[in-house]
Order: structure tokens, then sequence, then C-alpha cells
């Protein structure tokens, strides 16, 4: 990154310390209120803010303004619009109003809407979220918002994840306040952290494979000879080109107050990571976004191309979105964080316990939610956790839980103590190790949940959390309120709960390998539920038990989880429709041909000299040709048919007949590439990616 100075961090946003500054004292304070008490701005407040927030634009340079969302699609989406206006007397004038602010109008009729909405229905609204920092690219300035229907249906993912953010500060803050009556919590704030992985590779090499340009991810490809069996990539020395590309994406990172933290090689071959710090999670997603947006543009700068997709090479590591969360209050205790003193800490023990019950509860909401069709290909693979859902606790914190819900518990021997290191004198060894197969584990004072795609829009997955925690703190509170005016029974009742809950959950908990059989079969013995597809997920959009929570409280409704299914649905065929058309493509103009060209190439020899091993190679590849034609024809026939089939059908073929033939396809065409000479085999090989960044 070029040398800056802290007070240059965040110039390109308008945050709240910028608001401070801007604004009078009256509006400040106005504006704070209502996000601190989610209570509407009034319109005088609002126009003041907007003439501010306009002048300090303008003033770095910029000529329009968006109202940025995040749409059912899963991607950020925008329309700019100039402050150039006109007066009555027709002459120019720079102009942005608090109506302008609080709320746009968008064509919404091409938008994912799951039925939620006509075609002709084309209003969608944009309404300002007062509490993410609006910032300024390439001379627009973006403001944070929600997307709703005419008819005020939710039409996007930020929406929910604020109304749960809500929802789970008033439930946290109640059952707080039962216990730390010296400071009051008047909110409570979900954090998430994210590490975003993600594959850089050489776009001249990507621009000549089909598959990566229509999925993201190979589709046939031989292994290379060198993969990540060596273990040399992870942590280790970036390439220059690699180099260059995070300098300048941690300088409009930096310009937009966005805290970077950490950037590194990941497993794979042309894999690495970048790492940003805890934010409040609505916050955080916007970051997410910005972080994902930053990647895939800058990289071509560099001769790259950015692929979030979680698996674009077979055989090596996969990507994901680690998701760290914790909970805290308004002057900053951590919910999550056991403090010296675990056993006689009731907030850490019922918000932990409420976690472990929450996550048993809704295993399969966390699987939906945090998924897509493209992570499928990554779970359960290296570095990535199986799809059922568990949690880790660690030794301790389990034996924590096991004595207060098991008189007879045994706690089993953990050796302890310090061990000496060179010059810096004995250093405490950590009491528990972290189990990186986990998709749900406790690191010390938050959760990381690492099922989460590298693709996907983090919201999801943190509006489900949020809401299945306040649900499970609602229920505690009910059993703890009777026992508010009597400290030493309500901290007896709290331990209680806290076992009960733990007992009546701790089937949830693994703290062993999650990528073995034997993990499966243990799951199958426990209930656990079972989900190896997207598609299966899915399906429990339509299970009352499931989604009841977010109609009780008001997080969806019917039609927009009906729509969310729909949605979910036609991605899932999308996906698998695209996925086939570009195999056919592939198999059409780049495998079969240079199978043919090497086929002429040894027909000659074989005349002119008896070579049997030549002979013999030649029969192998022809006998190898026709089944993959076969095949190749058997694929374009299962689709044809599958096209014009209803919905709930088309996804059935897709998923259970028309997908799985696409391994025994690859199969075939990846020893077809094995047989067949360089000069023959256009198609850029894993080799000649893996490779590509050192040179």
């Amino acid at each position: 990154m070029t040398r800056k100075t802290v007070p240059e961090f965040g110039t390109m946003t308008f945050n709240k310390d910028m608001m401070r500054e801007r604004l009078p004292h009256q509006s400040y304070r106005k504006w704070k209120n209502a996000i601190r008490n989610n209570r509407d701005l009034d319109r005088e407040t609002a126009d003041v803010i907007a003439h501010a927030m306009k002048e300090w634009a303008i003033e770095h340079g910029a000529t329009h303004y968006c109202h940025w969302f995040q749409p059912l699609n899963g991607r950020s989406a925008k329309k700019h619009d100039a402050f150039l206006d006109r007066t009555d007397r027709h002459e120019a004038i720079y102009r942005f109003s608090g109506k302008e602010l609080i709320k746009g109008e968008s064509d919404g009729s091409s938008f994912p809407s799951g039925g939620m909405r006509s075609t002709f229905e084309a209003r969608g609204y944009t309404y300002w979220d007062a509490t993410s920092n609006s910032f300024i690219i390439d001379r627009i300035l973006y403001i944070p918002t929600i997307f709703v229907s005419f008819n005020g249906d939710k039409l996007d993912k930020k929406g929910p994840l604020i109304a749960s953010m809500n929802l789970l500060s008033t439930m946290g803050s109640r059952i707080v306040n039962l216990f730390a009556k010296d400071e009051y919590t008047y909110r409570m704030k979900s954090k998430v952290g994210l590490e975003q992985e993600f594959f850089l590779i050489d776009r001249e090499l990507y621009n000549q494979r089909s598959d990566l340009k229509s999925c993201g991810r190979t589709l046939i490809g031989a292994a290379a000879p060198k993969g990540q069996e060596m273990e040399d990539h992870y942590f280790g020395s970036i390439p220059q080109r690699v180099m260059n590309f995070y300098e300048e994406v941690n300088d409009k990172l930096w310009d937009l107050g966005i805290y970077i933290k950490t950037e590194h090689n990941e497993v794979a071959p042309c894999q690495f990571e970048i790492v940003a710090l805890f934010e409040n999670a609505n916050i955080s997603v916007d970051y997410n976004h910005l972080v994902m947006n930053t990647l895939v543009e800058t990289a071509p700068k560099y001769g790259l191309v950015c692929l979030l997709h979680e698996k674009p090479f077979a055989g090596v590591s996969g990507s994901g979105k680690h998701n760290n969360y914790s909970l805290s209050t308004n002057y900053g205790l951590n919910v999550f964080d056991p403090g010296t003193d675990p056993e006689n800490n009731p907030i850490f023990l019922l918000f932990t316990a409420a976690m472990v019950a929450a996550v048993d509860d809704y295993a399969p909401l966390l699987r939906l939610f945090s998924s897509g069709p493209s992570n499928d290909c990554r779970l359960g693979g290296q570095e990535a956790p199986p799809a059922i859902i568990s949690i880790f606790l660690g030794r301790d914190v389990e034996d924590l839980f096991m004595n207060l819900a098991h008189e007879d518990y045994e706690k089993a021997p953990v050796e302890s103590g310090s061990f000496k290191i060179n010059s810096l004198g004995y250093t405490p060894r950590d009491t528990s190790d972290r189990n990186r197969t986990s998709p749900f584990a406790f690191t010390g004072n938050k959760f990381e949940f690492r099922m989460l795609g590298s693709s996907v829009s983090p919201a999801d997955a943190n509006t489900v959390m949020n809401t299945i925690l306040a649900g499970a703190l609602d229920g505690i509170y009910e059993e703890l309120l009777p026992f508010k005016d009597d400290d030493e029974a309500l901290m007896k009742k709290a331990k209680e709960v806290a076992a009960s809950l733990f007992k009546a959950h701790e089937r949830i908990l693994y703290n062993k390998d999650n990528y073995s059989q034997e993990w499966v079969e243990e799951a199958r013995r426990r209930g656990l539920p079972e989900i190896p597809t997207y598609y299966d997920a899915v399906q429990y959009l339509r299970n009352e038990g499931c989604t009841k929570i977010f109609k009780d409280y008001g997080i969806y409704n019917d039609n927009e989880l009906e729509a969310i299914y729909e949605i979910e649905l036609e991605r899932v065929v999308n996906i698998h429709s695209l996925e086939t058309r570009a195999l056919i493509t592939m198999l059409t103009k780049d495998v079969e041909p240079a199978v043919v060209a090497e086929i002429q190439d040894l027909l000659p020899i074989t005349r002119e000299l008896e070579i049997p091993s030549v002979r013999k190679k030649l029969e192998s590849l022809t006998i190898l040709l026709e089944e993959l034609m076969e095949r190749h024809h058997k694929l374009q026939l299962d689709y044809q048919q599958a096209l014009p089939l209803p919905i709930e059908e088309k996804v059935r073929i897709f998923q259970d007949e028309i997908r799985p033939s696409f391994d025994d396809i690859r199969k075939i065409a990846d020893a077809l590439e094995a047989m067949v000479s360089r000069k023959n085999w256009t198609i850029p090989t894993y080799e000649d990616i893996f490779t590509a960044l050192d040179n």
C-alpha cells in the first residue's frame, strides 16, 4: 500500500465523525437519537443532512449520487443521478434534498421477486439506512439503502438483516439488564468480522476457457503435476503481481474507511485471503460487498481475474467466507467473553447456551442461508466444513457446561502449564485448540461460522443467526423474569436454565474430525439433519417448523418466504443450466476436436511403423472419444427435454440427473487431456494456470 497517514483514513466516507463535524449540533443530536432509538427522522433534519452530505461530496469530486442496495440476487445494485439540476430560470444548480436522501425510486421489475410483483408493476423504493456510512467511489456518492416493493414487501437482503439486528438488540438487552445493573443496556449490536477467500488467475488464460468465463469454475481439467500437496503456498511469499494488486486494493479500501487487517496466500495455488476487522453486522455486510467489488474490478489492471466461486478447481481447496460473530452492548460488553470466572458469569452462560440451542433447533436455516448451488462443490472438501452442522466449543468451555448439566461428569485431564520460548520467558499455553473442520466454532470470545460460500452475501446468514439467537433469548427471559428482584435466586435460576438448555441440545456438539465418516454416522445416530445439496436445503423454506420464527418476529412474511423459495429454485436451475451449456460448448469446440487432431497425428505412425504402444494409445483414445461423444449426446438430449418442464420438475431433473452426469463426463475428458499432446490440447491446463502468477 502506498504510504498514507492515519488522518487520511476514510477520507471518502461520510461517517459519524464527519456528520459531527459538518452538521449543526442540534441536527446531529436528532440524527443520533433517531438511529439509537430506531425513530423516524424529521424532514427538516433530513434536509440539513442532505445539504451537508452534498457539499462534502462535491468538495471531494462527486458529480452524482446513487441509492446503493442489495437485491435478492445476492449482489449490489445502483443507478446514478446527477446533483446537477436547474432553477425556475433554467440556470444550472447543484441540488440534493432530504427527500432524495431518504427515499429513491427504482425500476424493480427486473430484479428477482419470486412472484411478489408482476413485470408491469415497476416501482421499487429504496430507503436510506441511516446507520451505515455513505461513501464516494469514482465521483459517485453511494447512499446505503434497503429496497422494498410498492406494497412494502422486502426485495433485498439488508432489510431483513436490520430487522433481525433490532430484534436481537431488544431480546438481548432485556437479559443483560437483569444482571449488569451498574450499566444500563439500551442497545446491543451483532458484530461481524469477515475473512474473504478468493482466487487470482492470469487473465489471458482465463479468456481461453469457456467454463471459467461463463461459470467461474472449471468443468473439466486434469490434475496438475503439482497442486497443493507440497503445502508450500499457504502463508508463502506473495507473487509480485499480486502484491501490486493488493496495494491498489488496500488504497481503495483505506479511502473508504474499511479496516483491512490481514492479507495472505491461502492453501490452494493462486488462492488468497483478505480479512476485515469487526463492524456492526449491517456495516460489515456493506463492506464485504465493497471488498468483493474492489477485488473483481481491480484485478484486470494487473492482468488478473478474481474468482469468487467456491470451487474453481477440482482437487484443491475451495474458497469460503468465514463469518466471525459476536454480540456487544452499547457500553462494550461482549456477551460471549467468558471473563475470569466463567462459571459465575450468567451473561456468558446464558448467551452461549442460547446459541447452542438456536443452532441445534435451526441448523437447516444456517445450511440454507449460508450457501448456494456453487457452495455444494466446496462443502466437505479440503479446508471446508461438511454440510452437517455441528458446534465446537473447545474443551474448557464444553467442560464448564458439562459440569453444569451433569452431576456425574468427570473432566478429562488436560496437560497445562507453560513452555519456554528462547529469551521470551515462559508463555502460557492456550487451554483449548481450534477445530478447523467445524462449521460453527467458539473461538475464545466469539463464534466463527465457516460454512459461508465465498461468493454469497453474508447478510442472509447473519439474519438467521440474529433471529434464532433472539428467539432463544426471548424464552430465557420469560423463565428468568420472576426472579428479577432476588439476585441470589436469579443467579441460581440462570445456571439452571443454561444447564437445561445445554443438556437438551448437546447433541449438536462435536470436537473431533468433522471430515470423517465416523462423524457422518454419529450425526445420523444423533438425529442431526444431513443436507447434502443446496436444493435439499431450499425445501426447508416450506417447513413451518423452520420458518415460523421468521414470521413470529416479523423478519419475513409468508409472501417473502415463498418468494425466496421460488427465487432459489430458479437459481439452482439457472446455474446448472449455464454449466450444462458451457460444458456442451467445451466438448464441441475444444475437447473433441483436440482428441480428433491427436488421433489424426497418430494414424500415419501406425500405418508406417509397427509400434504396439502407439496402436494401444490410439485405441484408447478412440474408445474414450466414442464414450465421451455418447455421453455428450445424452447430455444435450436431457437438457433439451428438461427445459420446458415446470420449475419443480425441472430443478429435480437438473439436480438429480443432469448435474451428476458432469462427473462421468469430466472423468473421461480429464483422462483424454492426460493423453493428448500440448500441440492439440489448446485449453489452458491446471498446470498452466497454477504456475502463471510466478512468472
